[in-house]
Order: structure tokens, then sequence, then C-alpha cells
């Protein structure tokens, strides 16, 4: 028995392949209204991903394109809907609760052709992210800036989120519907904008060194550190990092004032400030911490 094939969009291989049709059915009728409608169950024979297909072909409106040969109007519906071209992100895993379920609402919108929602739902993601990094501001442009000056995202990247801000906008007020064009562009925009500030995060850490600004990242570093220290050394913070330093050096004025400060108000136990002396061949007086 031969197999029946057919060409069909599958959602996983991102493209057009050969389908097997595994079921089928079809309802024609030639009585008052001309048409044929075929009901398909396919499976890629690339990946073997199934897929129900709908097939509507318009006898009655069928039109002559040659002496022999007629073009019936034809649409296809492949199920469950899918995005043409997207790739599922990569490490959603990681995303906050409620960071991932605006993302997904938002994928489920695109695919569902609601486009305005997905408007919407974009640019509510934009401040879902800045919820959760308790990025605040009176109003959504002065919060996607503040993103910027955080050090979460780059200048350019601020720029394109404000494209967001705009459609979002948009939608609300003026009930205005993106184009699909747009909101594919948008799209690859928030989830760069995922990608960047918790997928890549989490993938880094303990896979690659980088540098460090924020005093949470630097406590553990530090606590790290500290272990292998007796309590009552007296070192400077240089040589408790030890090769460690380049990740903090060019923000480690601002961290160790900081440390200072929360040791002074009872904050940090594990160390307490100690002498301001030259170490080995430093040109100036360091501060020294003592291993409690």
């Amino acid at each position: 028995m031969t197999t029946k094939k057919v060409k069909s969009y599958c959602r996983t291989c991102n493209h057009e392949t050969n389908h097997q049709i595994l079921s089928e059915h079809i309802d024609s009728t030639r009585e008052d209204y001309a048409y044929d409608h075929t009901y398909q169950i396919t499976q890629c024979l690339g990946c073997d991903r199934k897929s129900f297909r709908e097939v509507l072909e318009d006898v009655e409106h069928a039109y002559q394109i040659s002496e022999d040969d007629w073009e019936v109007p034809t649409s296809i519906n492949v199920y469950p809907n899918f995005i043409k071209g997207h790739r599922t992100l990569e490490g959603g895993y990681y995303l906050p609760s409620l960071v991932g379920l605006i993302y997904k609402e938002v994928l489920l919108a695109i695919q569902e052709n609601a486009l305005i929602l997905a408007g919407l739902g974009l640019r509510g993601t934009v401040e879902a992210v800045c919820n959760d990094l308790n990025i605040t501001g009176r109003n959504l442009e002065i919060r996607i800036s503040k993103l910027a000056t955080a050090g979460y995202i780059s200048r350019k990247d601020s720029d394109r989120l404000h494209g967001i801000r705009f459609m979002g906008n948009d939608a609300a007020h003026e009930v205005k519907k993106p184009k699909s064009e747009q909101l594919s562009v948008a799209l690859k925009i928030v989830e760069h904008l995922l990608s960047s500030v918790y997928i890549l995060e989490k993938e880094v850490e303990g896979n690659l060194e980088i540098t460090i600004t924020d005093f949470n990242k630097f406590d553990e570093l530090l606590t790290t550190k500290l272990k292998s220290l007796l309590p009552g050394d007296e070192l400077p913070m240089p040589e408790i990092l030890g090769r460690d330093i380049r990740r903090v050096k060019e923000s480690l004025i601002s961290l160790e004032s900081e440390l200072n400060e929360k040791i002074n108000n009872g904050q940090y136990l594990n160390l307490k400030t100690g002498k301001l002396s030259k170490y080995l061949k430093s040109k100036n007086k360091l501060q020294h911490y003592i291993k409690v």
C-alpha cells in the first residue's frame, strides 16, 4: 500500500516538510454549494511531530487559468496553531513564574492571531520584568531607562524596548492593531530581554567568571574566600580575593564602601575592619579586614 504524503508546515522543524497522512476524512458536496472539506492527521517525516490538518477547497469559485486547468481557491489550517518561523525560547524554565506566565500568554495570543492582546502582553512582559527586578518609576518610560542605567540592558536595548512601549500604548489607548511584522520584531526584542536578564545569567553561573558589580554577588564571592582563612587573620581585600580581584576591580571602591557600612552597622558579621596600612608592594595604604 502506497503511503499518502503531503507538504505541510512543521512547527518543530520550522519549515515545510513531507508529512505522512495517518488518517483522512473528506466531506464533499456539489449541491447548493460545491466544496471539498478534508480533515487529516499528519506526521512529519523529519521529526515525527503529529498535527491536525484542515483543507477547504472552494470548488464553487474555481476559475480557469488555462485551456485545461482550473484554479480552486484553497485554505489550509494546521493545528495546534503556531508562530511561523518562531523557535521556543531555550531556558524558559529560568524565568520567574509571573514573567514566564505573561510571556506564554503572549505566544498564545500571537498563535491565535489576537494581535491587539499580543501587543498589550508584550508591554506587560516588560512591566513584569521591571517589577521582578524592583525597577521603580512613575511610568514605564522611566523604568525602561532605569533598566539600562542599572546595567541590566544596554542603551540600544533600552531604545528598542521603548518601541514595545509605544506599540503597547497604541494597542491600549487607541485600540490599534499591530501588524504581524511589528509583533514579530517586538517578540524578538522581548525574548532578547528575557534571555539577557534571566537565562544567560543562570547559564553563566558556574561556567564563566564575569565581573561583579552587585553587592549580593560580591558577598557570595567573599563568603567563599573567607572559608580558607582562620579567625584573626588580617588581610586587605586584594589578598582575600586573590586572582578573583579582577572580577571586582572596576567596582571595588563602591563594594568596599558598602561592606564597611554594613560592618559598622552590625549587618556583616564575618569580618571586622582592621588597620589601614600598606601591604607588600602596594603604593597606597589598604584597608585591612579581620576574619571573625
